[in-house]
């Protein structure tokens, strides 16, 4: 026996790959023909109806419809998938079976009850009717041949455990084999004898387990499990939408796994299997190309800590503690013990190494009768306050993350736990094997689909993943969305740098999506969108728990919105924005915003806050960080100012420049928003507050462009007016043109805090005389840069290079993260 059927590979089919004729016709495409035993289980939910068909007498209520309706989704199989005699064999089978189950019914109707005996004959009519029906199917072309499972699986019951009989097993197989050849073996699943020979159950799943107890009694070559999914996942993909398939796991990961709830798999599958090291293969019926899961002694090395991450709800925690049994022998022992004479399994277990307290998890369902066998068993200690209380939480869950990789490597309990802290969940116990290959956790039931998702993220998602939200798509938004679209592939071929854009929003609407928002139709996506923009509801989504690292990028020059940068912080969302109002706005919200981001480890990235793409920001925080001194700072940091006074120095007309400025689209749609001079004064306070002086922009000395009686026309008539009041400005440039020098808008930060926006004439061999069209430039006077200081020049405006500079801040963020 041992060497005979070495070659033959055993396959289980499990009720939703047997629900119809088509599925039928579907499984003899996955099979070869030739050495193989097939053990199935029941057409789709048969078992489940039996069960209630069961119940529904005992206490007595109508069951005959659902009967018939059982009945004859059986018999339209038939009719579907069979023909001449062996049609007419199964369904005078079908008829007797039915007969005989309804008298059973009818029987327990009257007597208001039914033992496990006559549930467990009920029970397993299923897998013996998609067994035979399998058998008059396939033996069309082949030889095949039935085996009934009572007459070959033995099983018994030792403390509460079902165990097989092994050698009453495998002596009753051969001697049902003797001289027998086949092709095809098929076996009903879920059901076995007990050694005295009466029917019984393996359980929920039973038919896995029933696979692998042939798998062993045949030293097969393999056992494939057929089902309605892709493999075992690493996790529930109905809680975590990003999990995938395990393609390779270790006998004891997939025994872990399968014990903390994985249900595509039953928990005792591997035992019989282990021995023997017979592979398994878990494959879905439905889609059979795709490789699935295989279990093996020897899987292929995971690059993640973890395999995979499981779930057991419904969960109640038992916490014993008192002072008194500090140093008690045997307590511990005679708790457990009383559970094992109840017959009641424990879960998980965890101690306090000060024996101040016993905790342990058990099944919800017998919560109340633990609780009272421990008060009795304990009424002494209790009484004598050795024991100080037995106290039961009903609403836990426990979660378990499982690998080999976990052996031996440090700091996995700590990113479990961290990562959980994060996500705001609370940890009420937790246990690690010696094996290190199982942590398990115990937290709050409402928790379990966060934890997963947060744990998910946290193991297997790389740490240059981010997930982004975009505020304000406008010329700099829609630019930034263009470039990242232009960058993403080769940003994550290269070097691991993968950006999902998962919400856009604008100042009415918002588009929100779990996976990567197309970035080639976005705009189509917004305009039809019927969801109102809500800033509350788009930061939650964007930090939801699937995702490891969260960005808002804030790409209007809206001051409410940069009221909520702190908000995001708090919530970790790193923050990444053009945007001035926060840096140039009220001293203390600056402070607390940079405060809070230090504390909590948040980012909050603002180079394009000057100057656009220029590297300045960045350029003087390592100047300070370096310990240089700042002595001075000058520059001209707005791109329509240096165009206007870069044009004035050609002879044209200030009036004239400002009117083809406007065209040019260099300035707002309100010139004098520029003309005024603040945008520049915000600028300076960003940068004087990046070397420490507490100013606000009401200490920056401004001169202001746009003519006193002009400031309340509308744009029309400004334009129209304005060469009427700029005979002051242009007597400024004949006098500059006559010393041979040029004007320019300048700002100017002194060592003392001093802050002022001026015209200044400078001499054409200074920086500042060589500037073009809309170019920026910056001098930095400090301690190292005296004789010759440090000078940034560039485009300081535009949608491009400001996007660049948004780009580049999301970039550092990510180099940050990882």
């Amino acid at each position: 026996m041992q060497n005979k059927y070495n070659q033959y590979v055993v396959h289980k089919f499990g009720g939703s790959s047997l629900c119809n004729a088509a599925r039928f016709i579907a499984l003899k495409s996955l099979l070869r023909g030739q050495n193989e035993i097939i053990v199935v289980s029941a057409i789709q939910n048969t078992t489940q109806i039996l069960q209630t068909l069961l119940d529904a007498a005992r206490l007595g209520k109508p069951y005959l419809q659902e009967l018939a309706i059982l009945k004859q989704s059986h018999l339209t199989l038939v009719n579907n998938l069979l023909n001449d005699f062996k049609q007419t064999e199964i369904l005078n089978l079908l008829q007797n079976d039915f007969a005989a189950i309804t008298n059973v019914l009818e029987a327990i109707q009257i007597a208001g009850t039914y033992s496990k005996e006559v549930s467990d004959f009920i029970l397993g009519y299923g897998e013996q009717w998609s067994a035979k029906i399998l058998v008059s199917y396939l033996s069309n072309q082949r030889n095949v041949i039935y085996v009934d499972a009572y007459s070959v699986i033995f099983v018994y019951e030792k403390n509460g455990i079902l165990s097989i009989d092994w050698e009453k097993s495998q002596t009753a197989l051969e001697k049902f084999l003797g001289n027998k050849t086949f092709d095809q073996l098929i076996i009903p699943g879920f059901i076995a004898a007990t050694i005295e020979g009466k029917r019984t159950t393996l359980g929920r799943n039973g038919s896995d387990f029933s696979s692998a107890i042939i798998a062993k009694l045949f030293n097969a070559k393999s056992l494939t499990i057929w089902t309605n999914v892709n493999g075992i996942y690493s996790a529930d993909p109905l809680k975590v939408r990003s999990s995938f398939v395990i393609e390779d796991l270790s006998y004891k990961e997939a025994l872990e796994l399968a014990y903390f709830g994985a249900k595509v798999l039953h928990p005792q599958t591997i035992a019989p299997v282990l021995k023997l090291q017979i592979p398994i293969f878990i494959k879905n019926s439905y889609q059979p190309h795709l490789k699935g899961t295989y279990i093996s002694a020897l899987p292929k090395k995971s690059p993640h800590l973890i395999k995979g991450l499981t779930s057991i709800e419904d969960i109640a925690i038992v916490n014993i503690e008192g002072a008194g049994m500090i140093g008690v022998s045997g307590m511990a022992a005679r708790v457990f013990e009383i559970l094992r004479q109840a017959t009641i399994s424990v879960t998980l277990i965890s101690q306090a190494s000060s024996e101040h307290s016993i905790c342990f998890a058990i099944d919800n369902k017998v919560a109340d009768e633990v609780e009272k066998i421990l008060k009795d068993n304990f009424r002494f200690e209790i009484d004598q306050h050795v024991i100080e209380g037995i106290s039961i939480d009903k609403h836990c869950a426990i979660i378990a993350a499982v690998g080999d990789e976990m052996i031996g490597t440090v700091g996995i309990s700590g990113k479990l736990c961290a990562s959980l802290a994060k996500a705001n969940i609370n940890i009420s116990a937790i246990s690690q094997g010696s094996s290190e290959r199982n942590i398990s956790v115990v937290i709050r039931n409402s928790d379990v689909e966060r934890a997963l998702q947060a744990l998910h993220a946290s193991f297997y998602l790389s740490p240059k993943t981010i997930s982004i939200g975009l505020i304000g798509p406008g010329k700099v938004g829609s630019t930034l969305l263009q470039q990242i679209n232009l960058a993403i592939d080769q940003l994550y071929a290269q070097y691991q740098v993968k950006l999902c854009v998962r919400g856009v929003m604008n100042s009415h609407k918002m588009i929100l999506s779990h996976e990567p928002i197309n970035l080639v139709n976005w705009q189509e996506q917004l305009e039809n969108s019927e969801m109102s923009a809500n800033l509350a509801s788009f930061a939650n989504h964007i930090l939801s728990d699937d995702v490891l690292h969260a960005v808002m990028i804030d790409c209007t020059a809206n001051q409410s919105i940069s009221q909520h940068y702190i908000d995001f912080i708090k919530k970790d969302i790193h923050v990444v924005t053009p945007n001035k109002h926060a840096n140039a706005g009220d001293y203390s919200y600056y402070k607390q915003l940079k405060m809070l981001s230090q504390q909590k480890n948040t980012h909050y990235l603002y180079e394009a806050t000057v100057c656009a793409g220029l590297p300045i920001i960045n350029t003087l925080q390592d100047i300070i960080k370096t310990g240089d001194e700042v002595i001075k700072i000058e520059g001209i940091v707005s791109g329509t100012l240096s165009y206007i006074f870069n044009e004035l120095s050609t002879g044209k007309a200030f009036a004239d420049i400002v009117r083809e400025a406007k065209a040019l689209g260099f300035t707002e749609p309100d010139p004098r928003e520029d003309l005024s001079g603040m945008d520049v004064a915000r600028k300076l306070v960003c940068l004087a507050r990046e070397i420490g002086h507490g100013v606000s922009l009401s200490d920056v000395k401004v001169t202001d462009l746009v003519p006193p009686a002009l400031k309340s026309c509308s744009v029309e008539e400004f334009l129209s007016l304005l060469p009427l009041h700029s005979q002051q400005i242009e007597t400024m440039v004949d006098r500059a043109n006559a010393m041979n020098e040029k004007l320019s808008y300048v700002g100017t930060i002194t060592k003392d805090g001093i802050l002022k926006v001026a015209i200044e004439s400078v001499p054409h061999h200074h920086p500042f005389a060589s500037l073009k069209q809309t170019d920026n430039m910056l001098i930095f006077h400090t301690r190292r840069y005296q004789t010759q200081p440090l000078v940034i020049q560039g485009p300081g405006a535009g949608a491009e290079v400001t996007s660049a500079g948004i780009f580049a801040d999301l970039l550092r963020l990510v180099s940050f993260l990882s």
